[in-house]
């Protein structure tokens, strides 16, 4: 099974910088234990002032059908309902509060 690599970008409000950091220095051991059931791994968030850049692995054969028992999932519907409200829309993105999905341009082996 080949992985699949995902990239995802959001904006962080400033007032919520800090919150949102010290919530991923101490993530739900739950959460993550769900996320690796719908076959996602090596999930990282970087952050540069307010621009933030997600990166996960996947494994399964239906990202989307996965990610949509992500949100079915109750502790994972409720962090991320703690989380979302910490997030500007991105660029040309208005109707879309949460993270937004970036193409894959390049990748070395």
């Amino acid at each position: 099974m080949a992985i699949q690599r995902y990239g995802m970008a959001v904006r962080l409000k400033d007032e919520k910088r800090q919150y949102y950091i010290d919530n991923h220095a101490n993530v739900w051991p739950e959460v993550l234990e769900e996320l690796k059931k719908i076959n996602v791994q090596n999930y990282s968030i970087f952050l540069k002032e307010d621009f933030m850049f997600g990166y996960l692995e996947y494994t399964g054969n239906d990202f989307d059908g996965d990610m949509g028992k992500m949100q079915q999932i109750p502790i994972v519907d409720k962090w991320t309902k703690l989380m979302i409200d910490c997030f500007n829309p991105f660029p040309n993105n208005d109707d879309n509060e949460s993270w937004v999905m970036m193409d894959q341009i390049f990748f070395m082996e």
